[in-house]
């Protein structure tokens, strides 16, 4: 099985728009239509990665941003969601990453290197710190909640580090996890990903605060929290701006790239998967029900179909992907100048 280093094998095209904009393809000949590329063998371990690191990082930069300007009266119980939602994702992440790689042992090579002009090495070391400075996060979390006395040299390592440092550096981590994964597929040759360098890191990062706001009010009115509270509408804010700003990126993106290049996630059964679920329902759906009212059971189920599509847009983003790949008028369209023929 090929892992998600292989696909950076194939070098790098010569940047370009692709096929004349909107509603306007233009032909390529080809060796008998077959694919230019190897498409990548992903599978669900890529795309659930990159869903779940996504919620990791937007709760990091969540629990931040409530630190610094929440009610310190009310917000603790968002913070505290945030931080052990950020544990549990920035464990997970990476194990599904190595779990693709097949040997652990390559992960570990990638951290001997710091390459800055390496996606794949700077995404390792911001996964790597993220995960450390959730963890540590996570350790004063446990001393605050009393599941760690305070007076035992566990909980006095635990507070060592001062809370405004920490949770600094893990906003900061959680902000490099969000956009890293869009800048690691975009740095491919695939069409789909190489000529999106604008659209997927901001559209990934936004993603992650929506999918994170989103599990952190499911979270809170599981545990009977009033959702009238100044921070959970702040909560709900986020989430709005962050739908808007995906809804705003797909449709310059689409605008930008042209007919051709967007046609895995228009056309077949990934486009409708992408334009059903991924957007009507996982963009469209929670922005009208947060206009029908603020129930708590309107308020879960517009988490739900969040949390649903963000999943669902990373499935569809990976797999259109592979068929970019399998598209040769894709692929050429990004390497020949707009109408010449050969």
């Amino acid at each position: 099985m090929k892992s998600i280093f292989g696909i950076f094998n194939s070098p790098f095209p010569e940047s370009g728009k692709g096929a004349g904009g909107l509603g306007q393809q233009e032909e390529f000949a080809t060796y008998y239509n077959r694919p230019v590329l190897k498409k990548p063998h992903w599978i669900w371990k890529i795309w659930l990665y990159f869903w779940l690191g996504g919620i990791g990082s937007g709760c990091a930069v969540i629990s931040m941003l409530a630190k610094l300007f929440g009610d310190k009266k009310t917000v603790k119980p968002i913070v505290q969601a945030a931080h052990y939602i950020s544990l549990a994702t920035g464990m997970t992440a990476p194990l599904l990453l190595v779990m693709d790689l097949g040997r652990p042992e390559r992960f570990l090579h990638m951290l001997r290197v710091l390459k800055l002009r390496s996606p794949l090495s700077v995404g390792t070391y911001i996964m790597s710190g993220n995960a450390l400075f959730a963890s540590l996060v996570f350790a004063r979390q446990l001393v605050e909640d009393g599941l760690i006395p305070a007076k035992s040299l566990l909980g006095k390592a635990a507070t060592l580090v001062p809370d405004g440092l920490v949770t600094g550096l893990q906003g900061a981590a959680g902000f490099g996890m969000g956009t890293y994964t869009g800048v690691l597929i975009s740095s491919t040759a695939i069409p789909l990903w190489s000529e999106a360098t604008e659209i997927l890191p901001p559209l990934f990062l936004s993603s992650g605060l929506s999918n994170a706001s989103a599990a952190l009010q499911l979270v809170l009115l599981a545990s009977g929290l009033d959702e009238d509270t100044a921070d959970f509408k702040a909560l709900e804010t986020i989430e709005t701006a962050a739908l808007l700003t995906e809804l705003t990126l797909l449709g310059f993106g689409r605008w930008n790239m042209g007919a051709l290049l967007t046609k895995p996630l228009t056309e077949g059964r990934v486009g409708k998967l992408f334009l059903g679920g991924a957007i009507g329902g996982g963009l469209v759906l929670p922005l009208l029900l947060q206009r029908a009212g603020h129930t708590r059971w309107l308020r879960a189920i517009g988490a739900v179909a969040t949390l649903l599509g963000g999943l669902t847009m990373r499935y569809c983003i990976v797999e259109g992907g592979k068929l970019s790949a399998d598209d040769p008028q894709a692929y050429h369209s990004i390497t020949r100048k707009s109408g010449v023929r050969h």
